[in-house]
């Protein structure tokens, strides 16, 4: 073979073959210490490409499993909760079924409801506390929100609901709502009761004299009513003082008359003059004898003491008894009265020949003090004077000068103040000769368009007055302790102890406190304020023009002459009790002490009826038609997907008073009522698997008291007992069939985690069958080409010992 110096061919292929021989040992190093067969894109590029699509599907799947398993765990919470209100609500259908017996008392039934409405209260705070991540479970946030322009609807979310914005146009015809009408008021057998009235022939009070209120010993009226007249005069005013015969008390074998009366000092203050014999006088004589005289003051009530005066009578049988310094006669004897101001009088009692005066015999005056010039008008002051009555006498003329006496100066403030003003009556008992002194208290309402002066203004006019007795419907004055119902068969008064009237209606509870001295005036005043205000069951300015004259007459008591024939106000002596809502809404529930429920015997006298509403639902934004329906107990169903539209009784009507029939009216307005809604989906999208699209809805649905319809639930009463077992049961039926959703879909992500984990198992394995390392194999080529690299080496040194070969040729 040819031998060269310079170039060695055979080390260049051994170079040659000593370098594949590395590079392959360096490869399956890399391989060996990795584990993997394809360690860049150079190995294997289409397996590469392959392996990263299965790498990314296998910690997608990785991923999604997990999130499957938060899925669960947030469905776990929120069925955890949905397990304490469905064990709540069974307890709620325990206590109904109890209070469903008839041996329970409205007090024990409180008690019962006391535990209904903590257990209500808590679950509605589970509703809304419950969540996962602070992600709200339970209150339907997490599958939608909602909002809208008016506050006339509520809305319960119960699915995926359909996002968007709606108007929801709303015709009404109107239904009815609950009446209750009390018991027949009557008064104890010695209670006493007044009240203005128009009967006997009055016409319509046009004094600032609003009420008439605390009767004392006063004269039951029956239809003799007593007519008190108020004046005051625009100008200045000069009132005179006048003294006349109001009475007698004869005793057998006596006859006399007064026949004269001549009035010259009236002293300081206006009221009654008793006058009684001490002697006795006959007809034809001319003895002398005695007489005492006392005073009554009409504006206090203070009896004087007893003044004896001297008298002379006269051949004519004429008796005179006097007590002013008149010139002629018996030097006068002073009367004063209770001011110690002297009234000066002389009175002339005429026997005639035959008749006669027994010692014990009386005779009853009054007594008008006379005023010079006061400004009755812009004082507030003025003159009181009651007449009639059944002894048909006319009383003295009482005179208030001071300033706001009568009236009071309207503050300004919006709170009606009233004076009340105490008048005393005196009447000689015909039969027993006993002086009766009986009182009443005007009530004198400030003049609201009188804010410039510091004084009053007091309305001239006159009114009757009623007096009614025991047996007798009571009056708007009337204390609750002086009605016979609220007195027990074993002569025990409720009003010994305040009272407590729980009121329940609208899904809230209001609670009044009675006491004995509170009037009938005042209990109607206190369970209006109660459902107008604290239970929101009033008029509105959005639902009636005349919202004020609606909430005023909620609760009415029907006194004597008030009564309307066929109308809710035919019964004098009972309360009509109702509420500016329709349908269920306007029903009321009561508790308290049995005998004050008792008491009341509060009677359904008309049955609420729920209005008929016809829904039109468009799109906001387009006009297109949604749906429609017409509903009869206020709630939307089914046309809006996912929610429950409540919209309230009181939409589309004008509610107002009609004060001739004494009926509140429900009307349409003639329009429709356009309410706009605002959804949008917030629904939980569970992402469970490693590709878009993937992915599972979680719609938990509102679950809380009004949702489940217990919200109104009341168990103070047998029939609202029997009613809420219902209501409950249909609650419990939805809560487990919430409960069987959630079951069904934590079941559901269970077995979706199963197959995410199977697949990554076998995208696993495919993917270590493509990128994995089969070290056997990679070992024994490892093997070989070390073995390959020492004869690399070796045949290395051989080829690079050939050039020396040449040296012996050249030797």
């Amino acid at each position: 073979m040819a031998m060269y110096i310079n170039n060695n061919i055979p080390s260049l292929t051994a170079q040659r073959y000593l370098g594949q021989t590395n590079n392959a040992v360096a490869d399956s190093l890399e391989k060996l210490s990795s584990g993997l067969r394809i360690n860049s894109a150079s190995d294997d590029a289409s397996g590469l490409a392959i392996s990263e699509k299965l790498r990314g599907q296998i910690s997608g799947l990785k991923r999604a499993s997990l999130n499957a398993q938060d899925g669960i765990s947030l469905l776990q919470t929120a069925e955890g909760g949905l397990q304490n209100i469905q064990n709540m609500v069974q307890r709620m259908r325990e206590l109904a079924v109890q209070a469903g017996n008839g041996v329970y008392t409205t007090n024990d039934r409180r008690e019962i409801q006391k535990e209904v409405e903590q257990l209500k209260t808590e679950i509605d705070r589970i509703a809304t506390s419950t969540e996962f991540n602070t992600k709200k479970l339970l209150n339907g946030d997490a599958t939608a929100l909602w909002s809208s322009d008016k506050d006339n609807i509520d809305v319960t979310v119960k699915n995926k609901v359909a996002e968007g914005n709606y108007n929801l146009n709303v015709t009404v015809d109107p239904g009815k709502n609950f009446v209750y009408k009390s018991d027949v008021m009557t008064l104890n057998e010695d209670a006493i009761g007044a009240q203005i009235v128009t009967g006997g022939g009055a016409s319509a009070n046009e004094t600032n004299v609003t009420f008439v209120s605390e009767p004392t010993t006063m004269p039951k009226t029956g239809t003799a009513y007593f007519s008190v007249t108020v004046s005051s005069g625009e100008t200045a005013a000069t009132v005179a003082s006048g003294m006349s015969t109001l009475g007698y008390y004869e005793q057998s074998g006596s006859e006399f008359l007064v026949t004269d009366v001549t009035l010259s000092t009236s002293g300081s203050a206006s009221g009654y003059i008793e006058v009684e014999s001490l002697s006795k006088f006959s007809g034809g004589t001319s003895a002398g004898g005695d007489f005492r005289l006392r005073f009554v003051d009409a504006k206090t009530g203070e009896v004087s003491d007893w003044q004896t005066v001297s008298s002379y009578s006269t051949s004519g049988g004429a008796v005179t008894i006097r007590t002013d310094t008149a010139a002629g006669g018996d030097a006068a004897d002073s009367f004063k009265n209770n001011d110690d101001a002297s009234i000066e009088f002389s009175v002339t009692l005429n026997v005639s020949n035959t008749g006669t005066i027994q010692s014990g015999d009386k005779v009853l005056f009054s007594l008008s003090r006379g005023v010079e010039t006061a400004n009755f008008s812009s004082s507030g002051g003025g003159t009181v004077q009651v007449s009639g009555g059944p002894q048909n006498q006319t009383g003295p003329s009482l005179i208030f000068t001071g300033a706001s006496s009568l009236t009071t100066h309207d503050n300004g403030d919006s709170t009606i103040d009233y004076n009340n003003v105490s008048v005393h009556y005196a009447e000689l008992n015909g039969e027993t000769g006993n002086l009766d002194v009986g009182s009443m208290v005007l009530n004198f309402k400030e003049q609201d368009s009188d804010h410039s002066s510091d004084a009053g203004k007091t309305s001239t006019g006159d009114f009757n007055v009623e007096v009614v007795g025991g047996g007798e419907a009571a009056t708007s004055t009337t204390m609750l302790k002086d009605i016979a119902r609220f007195t027990t068969d074993d002569g025990r008064n409720l009003f010994d102890n305040t009272q407590e009237l729980t009121v329940f209606g609208n899904g809230k509870e209001a609670t009044i406190y009675l006491e004995g001295y509170d009037t009938v005036a005042d209990f109607e005043q206190k369970l209006t304020d109660a459902i107008s205000n604290q239970l929101g069951m009033g008029a509105g300015v959005d639902t009636s023009s005349e919202a004020t004259d609606v909430n005023n007459n909620l609760v009415n008591y029907v006194a004597s002459g008030d009564t309307i024939a066929n109308s809710n106000e035919a019964v004098t002596g009972t309360f009509v009790i109702q509420t500016a809502k329709l349908g269920e809404d306007s029903g009321l529930s009561f508790i308290g002490d049995q005998a004050l429920i008792d008491g009341l015997s509060l009677a359904t006298i008309q049955e609420g009826e729920n209005s008929e509403l016809n829904v039109k639902v468009t799109d906001a934004h387009t006009g297109k038609t949604v749906g429609s329906d017409t509903v009869n107990d206020f709630t939307l169903r089914d046309v809006i997907q996912g929610v429950d539209v409540k919209v309230d009784s009181s939409v589309g009507l004008d509610i107002s008073w009609d004060q001739g029939d004494r009926t509140m009216n429900f009307s349409a307005t003639g329009e429709t009522e356009d309410i706009k809604l605002h959804l949008v989906d917030n629904a939980m999208e569970m992402q469970i698997g490693a590709n878009e699209g993937q992915t599972v809805l979680a719609n938990i649905p509102e679950i809380n008291t009004k949702a489940l319809g217990i919200d109104d639930v009341y168990m103070v009463d047998q029939e609202l007992a029997q009613e809420s077992i219902t209501k409950l049961d249909k609650a419990l039926e939805r809560v487990s069939g919430v409960r069987a959703t959630i079951g069904s879909q934590i079941n559901r992500l269970e077995y979706t985690m199963v197959g995410l984990d199977t697949a990554r198992e076998n995208l696993t394995a495919a993917e270590s069958r493509i990128r994995d390392l089969d070290v056997a194999d990679e070992m024994a080529k490892f093997t070989k080409n070390q073995i390959l690299s020492q004869a690399n080496v070796a045949m290395l040194s051989q080829a690079n010992q050939l050039p020396q070969l040449a040296l012996q040729l050249l030797g």
